[in-house]
């Protein structure tokens, strides 16, 4: 049976939580990264927009979103889940599902009507996994310039 899954607004104290997640999900550590985005999320994003789920009292997932008006070209104000984590240990229990369902359950609080997101074109699983959340493809189409570095 699935635990209990509790979900509330990122605090900083959770920065250690979320780069242990990333190291146990990618084999990458970036404190700074995470340090630099909790800042950024604190500073500007509404905090509805950056959640952390909780199982028996330990952060098991994160997502990071924000919220904006009149972006790309779009009508009104939308909202972005720009970026989303789960424990290893838990996944397939319901996590990322919450984190979702509260995410736009809040922006459609605050009048947001769209939800974006995007999912790379072989990432079969995170396309499966919005499709089952009630996202669809949409009529954007994005561009990229590889530049040298």
């Amino acid at each position: 049976m699935p635990k209990p899954v509790l979900i509330r607004e990122l605090q900083a104290e959770d920065l250690s939580a979320i780069v242990d997640i990333e190291e146990r999900t990618t084999g990458t550590a970036r404190r700074a990264y995470w340090e630099e985005r909790i800042k950024i999320s604190e500073a500007i994003r509404p905090h509805w927009a950056s959640l952390v789920a909780e199982v028996n009292n330990r952060v098991a997932g994160f997502v990071f979103g924000r919220a904006g008006e009149k972006e790309f070209g779009l009508p009104g104000s939308i909202a972005w889940v720009e970026i989303i984590g789960v424990d290893p240990a838990v996944r397939r229990q319901g996590v990322a599902a919450k984190l979702i369902e509260h995410f736009t359950e809040a922006a459609g609080n605050h009048g947001i009507e769209m939800v974006f997101t995007l999912v790379g074109k072989g990432d079969a699983e995170m396309a499966k996994f919005f499709g089952k959340h009630g996202f669809a493809q949409g009529e954007m189409v994005h561009f990229q310039k590889k530049v040298k570095g």
